[in-house]
């Protein structure tokens, strides 16, 4: 019995011992093969992702990687090694402690190689099944990284918050900050990223990863303007032997943290900042950031000054140009009110950024109201300087004139250096940083170019002639933009001389107005230009003094101007002492609608406030079409049009409706739609827009190429059009429809619309298919077999028609149809 007992406790010990045995065999097989390898190929892909992020110090810096899968070279068959070997490991290990980490890295993977849902899937699994806890947050810390990247936030957070109620393991708790800071980094609360900092600072080991730490603690402290505590972090980022980029950067942002220092200390910071060799390359950005000083201290001279130092500098950086100018161009338009200066740096600026900026479009208008603004400013100067010089005494002129003559030929010999001078391109617009002054008209290069653009607007081209002394062809050493001035000589012909040839005394001399014709015209040009001007300052630029100024001398020069009606209801709105001007207009323009808008104050609430509605409603709309909100346009028009239909700037918004519905159907339906709204539209400025639409369509569709046969629906259509394909011989054909129409008793608008260069055809179209219908039938009824040889009629859905229109074949249709 003893020896039966004792053998029981020797075969029970020595299944124990293999179980133990094996357990450590599956393990150490596990983690220094499979396990071990996979965690490696991991690592490399993330040190690459990490090494490929952009930097951006100017923002919070990031501390982790972004997940660009495009980046990683081979990161789909790194992802298909590693899930292959851990697949292994789980299949011949089972009893490994490996296994559900091994689970996790394949999440990881997955994540890395953004199959996010995938990803989630698997973690979720490792987090319900496994025993242990080591693999239950190594999956919730990926998990919630797959949630940031899914940009679903929420999830992340409870992820977060539900980890952050726990000890973390020691291997995983680096990670888990890591990931929490990406996610509040996404979610910008800079409250989260700041607690996640200080919690890194005390797990990280790395140099490369703790100089990141402080320099973006250092970032926090600035943005709370806790500017000793910024100072302290961004010493410990230099004291850590940082990146060249990184310790340029720091000095940068702790001569930011020296804001509340005494000037001097700033100085020589930043003095020797620009005196360091190694930052020769870099010039351009410490000369913005005293500009920016300047600038936040109000010493709005200085920083402009900085400014172009750094402009000067720069050497192809775009992003950092582009700050530069648009700097620049805020203080001339904001602080300055230089808005000529303003216009050209905001010009500068929109050259250096590309138009998925957030704020382009609306610098680009402010651009071209500013250069609205200018042109205006400019032909004003010119005219009056071209009208003065004829008004001086002749010794006078003609020792202006001479002594041009003798600037020029001297200025010819160093033309090519004093053009390098100018910070002012053919191609774009560029800030001229060296105005040349001087009496001489022609000195001021934006003043000739507004005048020989709009002289070739008016005029076209002229000869010189005793009799035409304004046709100068005088060169003026510059380029001149030809963008944007609508040409309406048929035959435009450039007047700007060879740039080498030398002006006369004759040519100069004649091209001044003496004659009181050509006064006249320049004094007409003056008076539109001043009316604009002042319109621009009151609406668009809020300026309300300067434009009372402009408005008040327009007044005094141009007795007789057919502007003067507005411009006293203008007055009378903004001056404190109106009655004077309430006077004139009751007195003297009792036919306008200002005399209206005074008599009856509603009338001038409701037109204006209608008339205001209609036009932002237009502006809100046009955005949404250009977005390609095309079905809210049409429903919004319908809406508006309950109240505002007879409203003459309707049509406008008419207008936008058409469009839209071309753009969701197709180029018949957008020609259809525009020749019908040409029927009734009788606003000039809509018509235009809608003519030139209309040619577009056509053009566009001349050109287009179908490949293939189409192939048409029998679904049921929303609109339906009876189309005529006729021999343009055969007119009884349009007769007999005129007859058929006036049969039925219904209106019918019909448009003709050209198929292919050789073949046209008509269309109508009813809101009710079945008069369509009886419509066709009536029609081929009155047609004798004769006339039904020579044409082709028939209904059709919208649809099928513009694929008839896009195709160019009306006969496999025909087939279609008839069956």
């Amino acid at each position: 019995m003893r020896e039966h007992i004792l053998f029981l406790l020797l075969l029970f010990f020595n299944l124990s011992c293999n179980s133990i045995i094996n357990t450590a065999y599956n393990d150490t097989a596990a983690k220094y093969n499979a396990y071990f390898l996979s965690e490696e190929s991991i690592e490399e892909i993330e040190d690459e992702l990490l090494s490929l992020n952009d930097e951006n110090y100017d923002s919070l810096i990031n501390l982790s990687y972004e997940i660009d899968t495009n980046r990683v070279s081979g990161l789909n068959q790194k992802k298909e090694d590693i899930i292959k070997k851990l697949s292994i490991l789980i299949q011949r290990h089972e009893g490994s402690k490996y296994v559900y980490p091994s689970y996790a890295l394949i999440g990881k993977a997955r994540l890395l190689s953004q199959e996010i849902n995938q990803a989630i899937t698997t973690l979720k699994y490792v987090n319900s099944k496994s025993p242990d806890q080591f693999s239950k947050q190594m999956s919730l810390i990926y998990l919630m990284r797959a949630y940031t990247e899914k940009e679903d936030f929420g999830s992340a957070l409870e992820v977060y918050n539900f980890l952050k109620k726990q000890t973390i393991d020691k291997d995983l708790v680096l990670e888990y900050h890591l990931y929490s800071h990406y996610l509040f980094r996404k979610r910008e609360d800079i409250e989260g990223v700041f607690n996640e900092l200080l919690s890194i600072e005390k797990f990280a080991k790395k140099k490369s990863l703790i100089n990141r730490v402080y320099f973006a603690i250092g970032q926090v402290y600035l943005l709370k303007k806790e500017f000793n505590l910024a100072q302290n972090y961004f010493k410990k980022c230099l004291s850590n032997n940082p990146t060249f980029e990184m310790e340029f950067n720091a000095k940068l942002f702790y001569a930011k943290s020296l804001s509340k220092s005494d000037p001097a200390t700033i100085n020589k910071f930043y003095t020797k900042l620009i005196g360091d060799k190694k930052n020769i390359e870099d010039q351009d950005r410490i000369y913005y950031e005293i500009g920016l000083y300047n600038f936040e201290k109000g010493d709005n001279e200085k920083a402009i000054i900085n400014f172009k130092l750094s402009s000067e500098k720069n050497k192809n950086k775009t992003k950092l140009l582009f700050y530069t100018y648009l700097n620049i161009a805020d203080i001339f338009y904001e602080k300055n009110f230089d808005y000529k200066s303003a216009k050209l740096y905001y010009d500068s600026a929109l050259n250096n950024i590309n138009r998925e900026y957030p704020d382009y479009e609306i610098l680009k208008s402010k651009s071209e109201v500013l250069n609205e603004l200018v042109e205006n400013l400019d032909l004003i100067r010119l005219n009056d300087s071209l009208i003065y010089l004829t008004t001086i005494p002749e010794n006078d002129l003609n020792e202006i004139i001479e002594n041009k003559i003798k600037t020029d030929k001297k200025n010819k010999k160093i033309k090519i250096q004093s053009e390098k001078n100018q910070n002012y391109l053919p191609q774009e617009s560029k800030v001229i940083l060296n105005n040349s002054g001087g009496e001489w008209y022609f000195n001021n290069v934006s003043i000739v170019s507004v005048g020989i653009n709009d002289f070739k607007r008016i005029w076209g081209n002229r000869d010189l002639t005793d009799n035409w002394r304004l046709a100068s062809k005088m060169s003026f050493n510059n380029e001149l933009s030809q963008s944007g001035i609508k040409q309406e000589d048929s035959n435009p012909i450039d007047l700007q001389a060879d740039n080498n040839e030398d002006l006369s005394f004759e040519d100069m001399r004649s091209s001044l107005p003496f004659n009181q014709n050509e006064k006249d015209i320049l004094l007409s040009e003056i008076e539109e230009a001043s009316y604009k001007v002042g319109k621009i300052y009151i609406q668009k630029l809020e300026e309300i003094r300067k434009g009372v100024n402009v408005y008040t001398k327009l007044i005094e020069r141009f007795k007789s101007s057919k502007y003067l009606a507005e411009i006293y209801y203008q007055l009378y709105l903004l001056e404190e002492d109106n009655q004077k001007y309430k006077d004139i207009i009751l007195s003297n323009y009792t036919e306008t609608e200002y005399y209206k808008l005074i008599i009856n104050p509603y009338y001038k609430v409701d037109e204006f406030q209608e008339l205001n509605f209609l036009k932002r409603s237009y502006n809100e709309l046009y955005d949404n079409l250009i977005k390609g909100n095309n079905k809210y346009v049409i429903s919004k028009v319908d809406s508006l049009g309950k109240t505002y239909e007879k409203n003459p700037f309707f049509e406008n918004l008419l207008l936008l409706k058409s469009i839209g519905i071309g753009k969701i159907s197709g180029n018949f339906t957008l020609q259809f739609e525009l020749k019908s709204f040409l029927n009734f539209s009788k606003n000039e400025s809509s018509r235009n827009y809608a003519s030139t639409l209309l040619l577009s369509a056509e053009e566009v569709h001349k050109r287009f190429i179908f490949s293939g046969l189409p192939k048409f629906s029998t679904n049921i259509d929303s609109r339906y059009f009876f189309i005529i394909i006729a021999d343009k011989a055969n007119e009884i054909v349009f007769t007999v429809l005129d007859e058929s129409i006036q049969k039925l008793g219904i209106p019918f608008d019909i448009y003709k619309f050209n198929l292919t260069d050789n073949l046209s055809f008509n269309a109508l179209t009813y809101n009710n298919y079945k008069v369509l219908k009886k419509l066709e039938k009536e029609f081929n009824l009155n047609l004798n077999n004769t006339e039904l040889k020579g044409n082709t009629n028939f209904v059709v859905g919208e649809k099928n028609m513009n694929l008839i229109f896009k195709s160019k074949n009306y006969n496999e249709f025909r087939k279609f149809y008839n069956k």
